[in-house]
């Protein structure tokens, strides 16, 4: 009889591709299957324990199953999971950019909402060229970017990022940067 580690496992290696990982190697391995977290910890299918010291790359940096959160996201889906930002508006919406704009430098007026970090920097990008087009500078079109770097998977990000390991492939696709 297959366990449920071993039926999972198996489902994993079949059906999902991992970002950043080398998938013929993977399928070698037996991968690390989160069940669940608490605080700092996850917690594996075998009920063993680690730190997550990723933060889930950054996105739960105030822990797993955090009380405050918790209820404050099923409030929200009591309410509504989902709402587009494309001419429509919500008042959590609303009263977080009054917030955010209130405690930022003076110069930042407006709030822009990204799913990820990858959209969120290629939204930058996009702001970036649209404000020196509109100012007629149209002769500004190239992006600067760092050795190393690292800002997300889209084009975009990958064209302003700069790990050749992640990012060689993609060559052909990337603008020229600086």
């Amino acid at each position: 009889s297959v366990s449920e580690k071993e039926r999972l496992n198996a489902l994993d290696q079949r059906f999902v591709w991992h970002p950043f990982t080398q998938q013929q190697g993977w399928s070698e391995e037996v991968p690390l299957m989160i069940e669940r977290g608490e605080g700092v910890y996850l917690f594996d299918v075998d009920g063993n324990r680690f730190i997550d010291g990723t933060a889930a790359l950054w996105c739960n940096v105030h822990g797993h199953r955090h009380p405050d959160l918790d209820a404050a996201a099923k409030g929200q889906f009591d309410k509504v999971a989902h709402s587009t930002m494309l001419g429509l508006s919500h008042p959590g919406a609303t009263e977080l950019a009054a917030r955010l704009v209130e405690i930022a430098p003076d110069a930042l007026t407006r709030v822009f909402y990204s799913d990820s970090g990858s959209t969120a920097a290629e939204i930058a990008l996009k702001m970036a060229f649209q404000y020196h087009q509109q100012r007629g500078d149209t002769a500004r079109t190239r992006f600067v970017r760092m050795r190393e770097a690292y800002h997300g998977d889209t084009i975009g990000s990958v064209s302003v990022g700069g790990i050749d390991l992640f990012h060689a492939t993609y060559r052909p696709l990337l603008f020229e940067t600086l």
